[in-house]
């Protein structure tokens, strides 16, 4: 029987963490252990995590360890900590479908090479009342653009909808001791990335999580109108900030590929493509555009935006 941790990072999390753990404890595969870290809590959150410990002793483990200060930083201390076979990331104010950790391993498989599965999920209010039937497509991503060098600038994948293999986990906690942190944008665009570039990601195009939206999210579901776009652009430009927002999109998609290219597992020939990307802004508009196609470099919406400008 394969080991299947599901790393649960908290942090204030005294709202909600009941009714995520409780969706965990329904699921309808129940074979997997919860494995906890919490960031340094001040409310009753690490109260709540004992108390489901105490009450599922058999199926809770509580990581001890200082605090990591982000949300990003603390799964993947945590996956450094956890010995698994297949690995789920959790957030704290999500509720997960009960078949989600069933279906996941259905679409994950037998797979010796890394391996990463996404899903989709419902984006609901703090009642949990659905907004979306598909966060993905509320954010304008498409599902099936999981190249590497499309994941670098349009990741459509989210953490909590993420399962994956020991072969991938090994991977990316290799890449941990050669990488600069800071520069990655977040713990599930490393995962999918190294995934892409050395084994499989397979998209399950299906809601099984429902995705809270507090205010407090590390990341987000914003969704706007075309004229709702026009307005904030027309204002950006009329107040000078249009080209640095897309210059630092550019950017910090540019320093995720500078870091990647770090990694001494990475084949060459991708290897060259990340460090081609990450100094792509000395080439003229017409070489970008260029490498872009050629390298399919493509988004789910503004590619033209994207071509033209970056």
């Amino acid at each position: 029987m394969k080991d299947i941790a599901v790393l649960l990072a908290t942090y204030n999390g005294q709202e909600y963490l009941k009714q995520q753990l409780d969706s965990l404890l329904e699921q309808t595969f129940s074979d997997f252990r919860i494995v906890v870290h919490d960031d340094g809590s001040t409310d009753k959150t690490v109260d709540i995590i004992n108390e489901y410990r105490d009450k599922y002793p058999e199926k809770i483990e509580i990581l001890y360890g200082e605090p990591c200060g982000m949300a990003k930083a603390n799964f993947l201390w945590m996956l450094t900590k956890t010995s698994a076979d297949i690995y789920f990331f959790c957030d704290q104010d999500d509720v997960w479908h009960k078949t989600k950790i069933e279906k996941s391993l259905a679409a994950l498989g037998e797979s010796t090479e890394a391996a990463c599965v996404f899903t989709d999920m419902w984006v609901t209010d703090e009642n949990l009342k659905v907004l979306s039937n598909s966060f993905i497509r509320y954010i304008g991503r498409n599902p099936n653009n999981t190249a590497y060098t499309q994941v670098l600038i349009d990741n459509p994948s989210a953490g909590c909808t993420m399962c994956f293999n020991r072969a991938l986990r090994d991977l990316v906690v290799a890449s941990l001791s050669q990488i600069d942190l800071t520069n990655i944008p977040m713990h599930d665009a490393l995962v999918l990335a190294i995934a892409d570039i050395m084994g499989k990601v397979t998209p399950l195009d299906e809601p099984l999580v429902y995705y809270r939206q507090t205010g407090h999210n590390t990341m987000g579901a914003t969704t706007e109108s075309d004229s709702d776009k026009r307005n904030r652009n027309i204002s950006d430009i009329k107040s000078g900030s249009f080209f640095a927002k897309k210059k630092a999109f550019v950017n910090e998609a540019r320093l995720f590929a500078e870091e990647l290219a770090k990694i001494d597992f990475i084949p060459v020939d991708k290897k060259n493509i990340l460090i081609r990307f990450a100094g792509i802004g000395k080439k003229t508009k017409l070489r970008r555009m260029s490498f872009y196609k050629k390298n399919n470099f493509t988004r789910a919406n503004h590619n033209i935006w994207f071509r033209l400008w970056v």
